[in-house]
């Protein structure tokens, strides 16, 4: 069964982001990626339309992963991209980028219980399998 999994992360992390889509897809494991790579501050002009169309993402899928690397906590588009993802009734899984206390977890996923995982794609099918 194909899930399709918005990812949530911050701009900093893009490279291990690709590796992650990579590995995902080298393992033929089951995930479809969307995402939204954004570089505005959250309060700019465009912030309305750039939250409207990650919103349609967010509805659109089946869960959503959210990457931890060791800032992803103070940016305001992932906490954002959390809290309404949490309000779409969507599951949300936190997944350590680095696999240590170097990943701080963002509150919204600390108060939503979200389960967080290692970057085993095994780890995070079964996470999905869970919710």
């Amino acid at each position: 069964m194909l899930v399709h999994a918005f990812l949530s992360f911050r701009e900093e992390d893009i490279d291990l982001v690709h590796l992650f889509r990579g590995q995902a897809k080298n393992q033929n494991s089951d995930l479809e990626f969307s995402d939204f790579s954004v570089k505005e501050p959250i309060n700019s002009e465009r912030a309305a339309y750039i939250k409207s169309k990650i919103k349609r993402q967010i509805r659109k899928s089946s869960v959503v992963l959210c990457l931890i690397g060791s800032t992803t906590h103070t940016s305001p588009w992932v906490e954002w991209e959390l809290e309404t993802a949490h309000d779409l009734d969507k599951c949300l899984i936190g997944v350590r980028l680095n696999s240590d206390c170097q990943d701080v977890v963002p509150a919204t996923l600390e108060e939503a219980d979200a389960e967080i995982v290692d970057w085993r794609i095994g780890d995070i099918m079964d996470a999905i399998d869970m919710c």
